[in-house]
């Protein structure tokens, strides 16, 4: 007889249509139920969803009860973590699941010991590189639902897992039914023949032996008397149930054979992925990137520099940040498909997040400027990658004068504010207060042509100038660059690349949207619109040529508008385009949105049919070709269709060359024939909506369930909300590859950070004026030092960042997104230094210096 394991749990979605505050009232009774269950009965055991927020939370309202949680979890009854939150696995970067897993775990030590399980059982889909994550975070497996594709992809729900490279594998569980599959487990006929044994019935027909069954479902109790009531189902069933674990079942899963598969799960078979899900929330969601960028690549980096020089602030003070994060990257609320109240927390705790990072960077550079002794012609400027830095960078310089110029270097204004001078104004003095004019003076924007150490800082000197060159109009309507030309006729913008030529390269395409905040979905009998430019500037100076284009169109208001031909709305947008001498374009949109339900995307025009398109996904690139869309409803819960997510690079290949967009303001695109698109919005009214065009059949989100109701979401709608997006663009000759596409990535997450100790504005940044050196805290500095300069040599350097476990150490991790094996120098790399091989949760791992394609190594640093 079939043995089947049952494993008691609930998934406790934090907030989605209810509130995280909701969720806490809910799970004060709840969990004090599922203890007092555990606690009665020794042969139960309770998962509580793989995320420890939620038992956090909980603790807040019950610190009394530690001590029986931690007699729980040390019995393997109550099983905790690993994650902090239940991670979005599609749009969110491999560093930010790592740190889910890292805090998660780092903080389930205060209870006992985590479970080590990739616990994923509703995200919306996996990128191909999860296999490498989970390794790196110290495990072995995953247990998830959607995306799979059974008899596609594997024949069985139960199989190994590769990344990329084909070096990391985890076993994968797959739920083919879901995680409520055995969801009330009621010892009755009804429930017997109508629900449990079709379910077992079921996933029979794709594997032989053992089957796993979770039971359990949202926000849902423990069940009571799990013993006793499998006693009676057992008489009632078919099969052999059993009160199981899910590392029972995985243990039994390693001594079977296994199918082996490698690639992204994201097929909408059993179950919805809502492929077009990174649409929606656009204003979140851009706001989670750029935050997830300002931890990763200046933050962590700053702490480490402030460590070496005596300046001490709490990693738990960084940790929080990433906690702030976190809870916004759950896979409901990263996602969007939340309601307003929600979006409204998600923004605040955005806004804290933020708020604690700036802070953390104000404290360190004020402190290191001190510690300098900088004068206000000074600018700190600090390298936070290893590799050593020649390049531009970024800086704000307050000024007396229009213009400044800095000793031995090029540089020059982007943007210039002028601030008028103010009349009795209070100065503190040593010697008594006073009232005085104060002198009006300029905020300026520059780009300087530097050289920095790796890890590193360097200050640079400026002085005053009157002389300011603008830049300067060009005649007619084209910029050039070296090999490049793009030219505006009129209505289109035009490229020239060689003997190459594309009409209509860049433009605008505005599109009704009848779907929710789940999912885009057209409107039937409606057409896109194209938004075409009235109106040209072109501008240049010795090293930039620029083009700057307006447009204005009355637009359908509503969706009946666009099918009644009405238009209602004035809608106006701009275009600016800068290319540089070597040929990259860099681009700005901005718009305000007037418009209700609408897509807005950027449309690129290719010099060829599109063959391919290649990705850049966490610590790699896969290469994505379109899929028939044909008789899809025979297969799937949802329109296949081929919008895809991307990690700030997509290089779509063609014949005789490619075309390469970098950004990190949007993570969806698709393509066809020889156009490319970059989702800029999309806007809803609605939490979710029955039988759409792309999604056939009941809504997502519960709306139409017995009791439910359709869920209002106007702030979904994101009216008059500004919309910026900027973007690179590279077009080639030639297919580029991974080599190529990764190091174009690293320079353009490069962080401009630099400080200038000034008294002009004590609030260009927000503490500037509070935050003071501590007379025990001062320190000799020298006007340029490192911490790690990997010199002449370059590596891809995926995160640096204080150690969590051991005070004296950092970390760094290397990362290989190419499909070529590296191996790397280390004793060179890392000169003065101690080092030891880790993974992600400071765990030693035998030593090597190679890292495989499409793979990372994490190394402990200390002081020699």
């Amino acid at each position: 007889m079939t043995k089947i394991h049952i494993v008691n749990h609930t998934h406790w979605d934090r907030e989605w249509y209810f509130t995280s505050m909701d969720a806490l009232v809910l799970s004060d009774q709840l969990f004090t139920d599922a203890l007092n269950e555990l606690k009665k009965n020794e042969d139960a055991s309770f998962v509580l969803d793989g995320q420890l927020s939620i038992l956090d939370d909980y603790v807040t309202l019950y610190p009394e009860k530690v001590p029986l949680i931690k007699q729980l979890v040390a019995n393997n009854q109550l099983f905790i973590g690993p994650w902090y939150t239940q991670s979005d696995a599609g749009f969110t970067s491999g560093e930010s699941v790592l740190r889910n897993a890292m805090i998660g775990i780092y903080e389930s030590k205060k209870y006992g010991e985590p479970m080590r399980l990739g616990y994923l059982p509703d995200t919306f889909g996996f990128n191909a590189q999860l296999p490498v994550i989970l390794n790196e975070a110290g495990m072995d497996n995953v247990i998830m639902w959607r995306g799979l594709h059974l008899t596609k992809h594997v024949q069985s729900p139960y199989f190994k897992w590769s990344g990329l490279g084909n070096k990391n594998s985890v076993y994968a569980l797959n739920l083919p039914q879901g995680y409520g599959t055995g969801m009330l487990l009621e010892p009755s006929i009804e429930y017997v023949d109508g629900r449990l044994d079709p379910a077992v019935d079921f996933i029979k027909q794709y594997t032989k032996g053992d089957i796993l069954i979770p039971s359990g479902n949202d926000q849902l109790a423990i069940i009571h008397d799990f013993s006793k009531k499998l006693e009676k189902i057992n008489q009632l069933g078919k099969y052999d149930y059993v009160i199981s674990t899910y590392q029972k079942f995985l243990d039994y899963i390693k001594q079977t054979d296994l199918e082996e598969y490698s690639g992204e799960l994201r097929e909408p078979v059993l179950a919805r992925v809502h492929k077009t899900i990174g649409s929606v929330r656009m204003d979140l969601k851009k706001e989670i990137f750029h935050l997830e960028d300002k931890l990763i690549y200046r933050i962590e980096p700053l702490m480490v520099i402030a460590k070496k020089n005596g300046i001490q602030l709490s990693n738990h003070l960084l940790m929080l940040a990433w906690k702030k994060l976190l809870e916004s990257q759950a896979h409901d609320s990263l996602a969007g498909c939340v309601s307003d109240t929600v979006a409204n927390d998600i923004k605040h705790r955005l806004k804290e997040a933020n708020e604690i990072c700036d802070s953390i960077e104000n404290t360190v550079m004020k402190q290191l400027s001190d510690f300098l002794n900088l004068s206000q012609n000074e600018v700190l400027v600090v390298n936070a990658s290893s590799n050593h830095f020649v390049g531009q960078k970024k800086v704000t310089v307050l000024a007396a004068t229009p213009n400044v110029v800095f000793e031995d270097m090029d540089s020059r204004i982007i943007s210039s504010q002028y601030v008028e001078s103010r009349e009795d104004v209070l100065e503190e003095t040593s010697s008594g207060n006073r009232f005085i004019t104060e002198p009006g003076y300029y905020i300026l924007e520059l780009e300087i042509t530097c050289e920095l150490p790796g890890v590193g800082y360097r200050v640079f000197s400026f002085k005053e100038s009157s002389n300011f060159q603008a830049l300067a109009t060009i005649s007619k309507n084209e910029i050039t660059g070296k090999h490049i030309t793009i030219q505006y006729d009129g209505q289109r913008i035009n490229i020239i690349h060689g003997n190459q030529k594309s009409s209509d390269f860049i433009q605008l395409i505005d599109e009704g949207n009848a779907g929710d905040t789940y999912d885009f979905s057209p409107q039937e009998n409606s057409e896109p619109i194209s938004l075409r430019f009235n109106d040209c500037l072109c501008l240049a100076d010795s090293n930039r040529q620029q083009m700057i284009l307006s447009g204005t169109v009355q637009l359908p208001y509503t969706l009946d508008d666009r099918l009644n031909y009405k238009q209602g709305k004035q809608f106006e947008y701009q275009l600016k385009l800068t290319l540089s001498a070597d040929d990259e374009i860099t681009g700005e949109i901005q718009f305000v949105n007037k418009i209700l339900n609408h897509r807005v995307r950027l449309q690129l025009a290719t010099l060829d049919v599109i063959d391919a398109v290649k990705a850049s996904i966490p610590y790699g690139f896969i290469e994505r070709k379109n899929k028939s869309l044909s008789n899809w409803q025979a297969t799937y819960a949802e329109m296949p269709v081929n919008v895809e997510p991307f990690e700030k690079v997509i290089s779509a290949n063609y014949k005789k060359g490619s075309l390469s967009l970098f950004t990190n303001d949007s993570r969806e695109y698709e393509y066809g024939e020889n156009k490319l698109w970059v989702t800029l919005l999309a806007t809803t009214d609605s939490l979710g909506k029955p039988n759409l065009m792309y999604r056939p059949g009941r809504a997502s989100g519960d709306t139409t369930k017995k009791g439910h109701i359709m869920m209002d979401t106007p702030d979904a709608q994101l009216l008059d909300q500004n919309i910026v997006f900027s973007f690179f663009l590279k077009v080639e000759d030639k297919v580029v590859d991974d080599k190529t596409l990764s190091w174009w990535k690293d320079r353009h997450n490069q962080q401009d950070i630099a400080y200038q100790k000034q008294d002009l504005n004590y609030f260009v940044h927000r503490i500037d004026n509070k935050i003071q050196s501590l007379e025990n805290n001062q320190k000799q500095m020298t006007k340029q030092d490192k911490i790690l300069d990997f010199g002449d040599n370059m590596y891809h350097v995926s995160s640096i960042y204080n150690a969590y476990y051991d005070p004296d150490a950092f970390v760094i991790r290397l990362e290989n997104p190419t499909d070529e094996e590296v191996t790397l120098p280390l004793d060179q790399m890392f000169s003065g230094y101690q080092y030891e091989r880790i993974n992600a949760l400071e765990e030693n791992l035998e030593s090597t210096n190679t890292i495989s394609a499409y793979s990372v190594l994490t190394f402990k640093l200390k002081a020699e």
